[in-house]
C-alpha cells in the first residue's frame, strides 16, 4: 500500500488505509516521475489510481505476494490502500481526453484562470494564458498547467501553438487584431476539456 514514508528506510512509516483525494503532496510522497523511486514504482501506481478514480472506479494497492489478497480485497478486508472513486464519473469522451489522447503541448495559466476552470468549469480563454510550450496544431490535445506547473486540465485546442502564442494574455475581443480573424472565443471550450483536480 501507500505509506507515510518509505517503510524500507523509515521504521515509523505507517500504512495509509484510505485515500479520497490524490493531492500533489501525495504524489511527492510517492516520488516524482524523475526520481529513482518514481520509475515503475509507487509514483506509477498513484498515476494509475488517478485514472481509476477519475473513471468512477475504486482501486486498491496491495501486496501481490500475499496469498489470497484478491479475495481479501473483494471481501472488504483492510489489506492495502483503498482509493475512492470520484462521485461524478467522467463521460467516455472526456475519459479519452484525460487519459487516452496523445499530449502535444501545454499552456500555463494564471491564478484567476485556474480558479475559473477548476471551480466554475469555465472554458480556457486566451486572457488567462501566460506561457505556451511545445508545437501543436488546432485539434491537438494539450495540458493546462497552473503557475506552479501542476496539471489541472487537458483538452482539445481550437488554435495551433503559433496562434496561441500570439493571443496569450489577450482579451477575447482583441483576437481579431492579433490574428486577422477569429474562429473561436475560447482556446479550449469547456465541452472539450476535462478538469483533473
Amino acid at each position: 500500500g501507500v505509506f507515510t514514508a518509505n517503510p524500507q528506510s523509515d521504521p515509523t512509516a505507517a500504512l495509509i488505509p484510505e485515500i479520497s483525494d490524490i493531492t500533489p503532496e501525495l504524489e511527492d510522497l510517492a516520488g516524482g516521475p524523475g526520481s529513482m523511486r518514481g520509475t515503475g514504482g509507487m509514483y506509477t501506481k498513484i498515476q494509475a489510481a488517478k485514472i481509476a478514480v477519475n473513471s468512477g472506479v475504486v482501486m486498491v494497492i496491495a501486496s501481490g505476494f500475499r496469498d489470497g489478497v484478491v479475495r481479501e480485497v473483494l471481501s472488504g478486508s483492510n489489506v492495502g490502500t483503498l482509493f475512492l472513486s470520484k462521485e461524478s464519473r467522467l463521460h467516455i469522451r472526456k475519459r479519452w481526453l484525460a487519459f487516452g489522447a496523445r499530449i502535444r503541448g501545454s499552456v500555463v495559466v494564471d491564478k484567476g484562470c485556474e480558479q475559473a476552470i477548476v471551480t466554475t468549469g469555465s472554458s480556457l480563454l486566451p486572457a488567462g494564458i501566460t506561457e505556451v510550450d511545445g508545437e501543436f496544431e488546432q485539434g491537438s490535445t494539450i495540458r493546462v498547467l497552473n503557475s506552479e506547473s501542476r496539471e489541472i486540465a487537458r483538452g482539445v485546442v481550437n488554435y495551433g501553438s503559433d496562434d496561441v502564442r500570439k493571443i496569450a494574455g489577450v482579451r477575447t475581443q482583441d483576437i481579431i487584431e492579433k490574428l486577422g480573424s477569429k474562429l473561436y472565443d475560447e482556446v479550449i471550450h469547456r465541452d472539450n476539456m476535462v478538469v483533473l483536480v
